[in-house]
């Protein structure tokens, strides 16, 4: 049993950064799956491809609009959000992973993304709880408001590794590694799809550069002990968090909760939240 928790143990992020519903829920059923796939010639991208699968499916239950398709539509977004926490659990077990396979995760959720947000208008328009206008505008404003709920989680989650852990390389450093991998690929002239991926990526890194504030340079222990537990404020508008309420809004046949949440709860609590993070990060100089 201890050799078995270690192994859980070893293919997780670092515990601080990690979300809540991840540790309790998602992970602890991705193990069980990642020890039955590692047994198999099987890829952390053919889990991520099996991600989007059930992601665009439940996307499709959801525009059918039915409770019955809304609780299948539930059931597949979590084993999407199982199935999203496997395949880097197992990159790490098999320690096979890769620079692309991190751009693939990425752009996986962002068509899942919006499969869900899709099918849930649709569905909703379905069921006729307001005008199709204010509908669509309902789900655009949930939409971009999740999007930029997780961009904020994971630039302080991103900051977190950097100041407080000292395991992640900043932006700068992503870039050079993205470029000797492009360059080694050209070089070998491999893998078309995986240097289009690369090249894409890259021009968003140096997007990110050029409008990025310059770096502060912080206390390694000032900013573990001040920006711990503001990592777990800012975790609870995560998108495990996202994921877990839109399931259970599917489940009850409620999707106006999950809109609640997302609308109106999760950015209150960024308003609240953002002038302790600024005093946090002031203490960590």
């Amino acid at each position: 049993m201890k050799k078995l928790f270690r192994e859980y143990l070893s293919m997780l992020k670092p515990l601080p950064v990690e979300g809540i519903p991840d540790l309790i829920l998602f992970r602890p059923i991705a193990f069980v799956l990642v020890k039955v796939l590692s047994r198999f010639p099987i890829t952390p991208n053919q889990v991520s491809v099996a991600a989007m699968v059930t992601g665009i499916s439940s996307g499709i239950c959801f525009s059918r609009g039915t409770r019955e398709c809304f609780l299948w539509a539930g059931l597949l977004y979590g084993a999407t959000a199982v199935l999203d926490c496997g395949d880097g659990m197992l990159a790490r077990y098999k320690k096979n992973g890769s620079p692309v396979g991190r751009i693939v995760d990425g752009t996986i959720d962002y068509i899942n993304g919006l499969a869900i947000f899709t099918g849930l208008g649709i569905g909703m328009s379905k069921m006729a709880l307001m005008p199709q206008f204010h509908l669509w505008i309902v789900i655009a404003v949930a939409a971009l408001s999740m999007a930029i709920h997780s961009i904020l989680v994971d630039y302080y989650r991103s900051q977190f590794f950097i100041h407080a852990l000292k395991i992640r390389h900043s932006i700068h450093d992503e870039i050079s590694v993205f470029a000797d991998e492009l360059s080694h690929l050209k070089r070998d002239r491999k893998k078309p799809v995986n240097r289009l991926l690369i090249r894409i990526y890259l021009f968003y890194c140096h997007i990110q550069i050029k409008y990025a504030k310059k770096q502060v340079q912080y206390d390694a222990d000032k900013y573990y002990n001040a920006n711990k537990i503001m990592l777990r404020l800012w975790q609870a508008i995560e998108l495990s968090m996202h994921i877990c309420v839109l399931i259970l809004a599917a489940i009850l046949y409620k999707p106006e909760l999950f809109l609640g949440y997302t609308i109106v709860f999760a950015n209150i609590w960024i308003l609240l939240i953002v002038p302790f993070q600024k005093m946090a990060n002031k203490k960590s100089i």
